[in-house]
């Protein structure tokens, strides 16, 4: 089954580029170190592999875990599909830990087509990883995947000759 058109698809092919808008990351990392000892997330948007815009979602009252009412998720939803954009990906942060999925990030995971990042927020300088997930039969994970910091959106054709993966 074909996933509807605002439901996008990053990693469709096994070696896709994914892409992020410098003023993207710019704004999510502001955001996640404002809403810091607790944990930030955000759903990401944009067409193709590039995420060109973010939907922050609430900051969690804890301080280890993320999550979602479901109508604010749906909220969230509704504005990309508003904006005409794809859904690419969830980003939250780990405010005491590295950018490392958890067992819990790992049980509640339920989108392998889209992009998983983390921002890590325990070391001076911010750590961003990109995941991907792999179904290996019955189980799945995450697999590290690069990403690149672009300075404007770019298309699925101009990403072919972009320059090398950059993780900031």
């Amino acid at each position: 089954m074909k996933n509807p058109a605002w439901l996008g698809e990053p990693f469709a092919i096994k070696d896709n580029k994914i892409f992020l808008t410098k003023k993207v990351a710019k704004r999510l990392l502001a955001e996640a170190q404002e809403a810091f000892p607790y944990e930030y997330s955000a759903l990401l948007a944009g067409r193709g592999a590039t995420i060109t815009a973010c939907v922050p979602m609430p900051v969690s009252p804890d301080k280890h875990v993320f999550a979602w009412d479901g109508k604010t998720f749906l909220q969230g939803l509704q504005y990309i599909r508003k904006h005409n954009l794809q859904w690419l990906g969830v980003l939250h942060t780990h405010p005491h830990t590295p950018p490392i999925p958890s067992t819990r990030d790992i049980a509640g995971w339920h989108y392998p087509t889209l992009s998983y990042w983390i921002v890590g927020l325990a070391s001076e300088q911010p750590e961003w990883r990109v995941y991907q997930w792999v179904q290996d039969g019955s189980c799945g994970s995450f697999a590290a995947r690069d990403y690149t910091l672009t300075e404007v959106d770019c298309d699925d054709e101009e990403t072919n000759d972009s320059s090398a993966p950059k993780n900031s």
